[in-house]
């Protein structure tokens, strides 16, 4: 059962995310949230409010990427605990053309708090960092 929680929680940050739809997006994480990037640089934030606008994040690949959608093309469990999957993904990024113009590889961590299904930790090789 919580192999199918953690998986529902990640495409609904996908759908929140393509949707550009906040308090899905939000509801999609858990807190403190980490991200670690490409450079291994990691950011906390540590609740929803800190959490950086997902039309924030858009605008930024529209201008700098012509992004338009991001797929999650794999999504491997590879660890499952009752509270606690660690998934191996892969995700595409795709620009207004329809073109896939990038992919990328990731860890994500997605446990259980409170009876909430969300995602905790996000290590990808994206560079996307903004300011």
């Amino acid at each position: 059962m919580s192999e199918i929680e953690a998986a529902k929680t990640v495409r609904n940050f996908f759908d929140a995310f393509n949707a550009q739809d906040d308090w899905a997006y939000q509801q999609a994480h858990n807190f403190p949230h980490i991200r670690i990037n490409d450079q291994g640089d990691m950011s906390i934030v540590m609740n929803a409010k800190e959490l950086l606008p997902i039309q924030v994040v858009a605008d930024y690949l529209r201008r700098n990427q012509d992004w338009h959608h991001s797929t999650l093309d794999s999504l491997k469990a590879i660890h499952v605990s009752p509270s606690k999957v660690h998934f191996d993904i892969e995700f595409s990024r795709y620009n207004s053309k329809g073109e896939r113009y990038t992919g990328y590889k990731a860890l994500w961590v997605v446990t259980e708090k409170d009876g909430h299904w969300g995602i905790l930790v996000r290590s990808t090789y994206a560079p996307f960092q903004i300011g």
